[in-house]
């Protein structure tokens, strides 16, 4: 029911609605009522994989955006410190096939930035996504993105006269919708306690590119692009074939791959990836960008395609609830 017309079919409340900018329009799905409705939810895994069949029982799991931004890091220092975004990536399911945005900043200045957040805006606002999902989005990703709308705002507050408000395009305000009303889901923590159970180890935290090339994820289309800008992918490639766990990729008997906890295994003692190593692959980025390399779009791409993939593999979404 959309509590903002009090219009229960969305057919009918497409029609009854004529305030298309209203936040029930852009938000019909009452995601936290058809979580509860699912009965008691006991860890962060519970509640993920309840999101999760929420959203496809409802027919909308082409509004689950894998999202991914590449950013100008030159020093340890610059991390979540407002540092120019260079990229963003959207990877969505479209008519059953994998639907892929890349936006490229088009030169080191704020009004080119600004030019980036808003094509991110319009793509969003024709989107509408329940669900963000991304590798260490919430240590990254999202407050990053979270920072640059704030920056956004005081941009458009300065430029205004004393005593008048900024107006911003209706886009922007879909982007606010997508940060603050959407469910984020984090893969991170996902797939390090799937791969934990699938090779009868505790969770430890692994980078993207020794989850792409898991044996557990051999049978998955993935793009596997890490290399073009991580000097450890093939090593975890090689790592992982000739690796722990059973090489033929099946679940140990007994084990879900959808049911990891939300709490460390016993013995766990994770560490974060190494900031050095980010920082040689930022590095690398951004010099790919700055010569207009098309890898660097490719491997943006390749983010945004595999981690959607994941997630449908890890959290089991069907065929027939893709489309």
């Amino acid at each position: 029911m959309c509590v903002g017309c009090e219009v229960i079919d969305w057919r009918q409340h497409q029609e009854a609605c004529q305030n298309f900018s209203h936040s029930c329009f852009r938000y019909p799905l009452n995601l936290s009522r058809e979580i509860l409705l699912m009965g008691e939810i006991f860890d962060y895994g519970e509640l993920a994989q309840a999101t999760v069949n929420a959203i496809c029982n409802a027919g909308a799991w082409h509004r689950a955006v894998s999202i991914d931004l590449e950013t100008k890091i030159e020093k340890k220092s610059d991390f979540l410190s407002g540092e120019r975004l260079l990229g963003i990536g959207f990877a969505r399911r479209a008519g059953g096939k994998v639907e892929t945005k890349m936006l490229r900043l088009e030169d080191d200045t704020d009004e080119a930035e600004v030019k980036l957040l808003d094509e991110a805006a319009k793509w969003l606002y024709n989107v509408r996504p329940l669900l963000l999902l991304g590798y260490n989005i919430s240590g990254y990703d999202y407050p990053l993105l979270a920072l640059k709308v704030k920056w956004y705002d005081d941009r458009g507050r300065a430029a205004c006269k004393e005593g008048e408000k900024p107006v911003f395009p209706r886009e922007y305000w879909a982007l606010k919708d997508a940060l603050t009303r959407a469910f984020v889901l984090d893969m991170m923590h996902s797939l390090r306690y799937s791969m934990a159970r699938h090779d009868g180890n505790t969770a430890k935290y692994r980078s993207l590119a020794y989850s792409v090339a898991h044996p557990m994820f051999a049978h998955v289309p993935l793009m596997r692009r890490k290399e073009l800008a991580d000097p450890d992918a093939s090593v975890n490639a090689n790592a992982n074939t000739q690796g722990s766990g059973n090489a033929d990729g099946q679940l140990p008997a007994g084990a879900n791959a959808a049911a990891h906890g939300g709490l460390p295994l016993a013995g766990t003692d994770p560490a974060p990836p190494h900031k050095d190593k980010q920082m040689d692959k930022g590095k690398k980025l951004y010099e790919m960008w700055k010569t207009h390399d098309p890898s660097f779009e490719s491997y943006l791409e390749g983010d945004v395609h595999d981690v959607l993939l994941l997630a449908e593999e890890i959290y089991g979404v069907k065929r027939e609830k893709r489309e």
